[in-house]
């Protein structure tokens, strides 16, 4: 949910990057222009989902988040399995302890799974933060890339190839941002969780 969000934000403030610079002289020129002399309209279309899942730096931070989901995946199961253990051991102990030592015994174990499942909802978001750092990262590389682009190519408008059902393969741009995306910002470094 939060990474859709995200993504929407994205492509909005790399429309903007795009769009702004073009749209400001495209007004003045408007208005000091008669309307049979208006400045010609150059398209582009890109697909965005495909240069943030086929970039180097996309799959940088992707491969990056994975990694460190597995170690503390694992190291989270085998504090799990520490808790159940644990558990079992106090099972076998409760003919032999009094009522209140069982209950303290069962409290302390229940607030251990309590931080547990803390620790492991911060690990998560904090994971979330780095995917979401890093991927906004690459939008702002790739919204100077377009820009680049924008201006070699005298573009006015760039659009989503989601938002056009049809358009010719002349007007695409997406091999281009992407090779120029993978030349700006070949990888990303995201930061590591804190440890729990």
């Amino acid at each position: 949910m939060k990474n859709s969000r995200y993504r929407q934000l994205a492509l909005a403030m790399l429309a903007l990057a795009v769009l702004a610079p073009s749209a400001a002289p495209r007004a003045h020129a408007e208005t000091a222009q008669p309307a049979t002399q208006q400045a010609p309209l150059n398209i582009a279309v890109i697909d965005i989902q495909q240069i943030l899942r086929d970039s180097t730096a996309a799959k940088s931070v992707r491969a990056q988040v994975d990694k460190q989901k597995d170690a503390y995946q694992a190291q989270i199961a085998q504090q799990e399995n520490a808790l159940r253990d644990a558990d079992k051991k106090l099972a076998e102990q409760r003919a032999t302890l009094s009522a209140d030592d069982f209950a303290k015994k069962q409290d302390q174990l229940r607030q251990q799974m309590d931080q547990l499942r803390q620790n492991s909802e911060k690990l998560k978001q904090q994971l979330e933060d780095a995917f979401n750092a890093g991927m906004g990262q690459v939008s702002q590389a790739l919204a100077g890339v377009l820009t680049d682009i924008a201006k070699q190519r005298s573009l006015t408008l760039v659009l989503d190839k989601r938002a056009v059902p049809l358009s010719a393969n002349s007007f695409d741009i997406t091999a281009d941002a992407l090779k120029g995306l993978n030349a700006k910002l070949p990888s990303v470094t995201i930061p590591k969780p804190a440890s729990q």
